[in-house]
């Protein structure tokens, strides 16, 4: 059984995204050291990865009230 003590569900997303979602849409490059970045925005949670080849930005929002 897994156990999340001290890692929030925010934590956790990002870790999510940095194990899966690895590979650019823009040029098809695969980040196998994927760092997604994490911002909030007033009721927004901005989930940010910068592709090192191109340049190009993943984003992934979440939004809370």
């Amino acid at each position: 059984m897994k156990t999340y003590a001290n890692r929030s569900p925010f934590d956790r997303l990002r870790q999510h995204y940095e194990r899966k979602e690895r590979a650019c849409v823009e040029c098809g490059y695969v980040d196998l050291d994927a760092r997604w970045s994490v911002t909030k925005r007033g009721h927004e949670i901005h989930y940010q990865h910068v592709c090192p080849r191109c340049d190009s930005i993943e984003t992934h929002v979440l939004r809370y009230d």
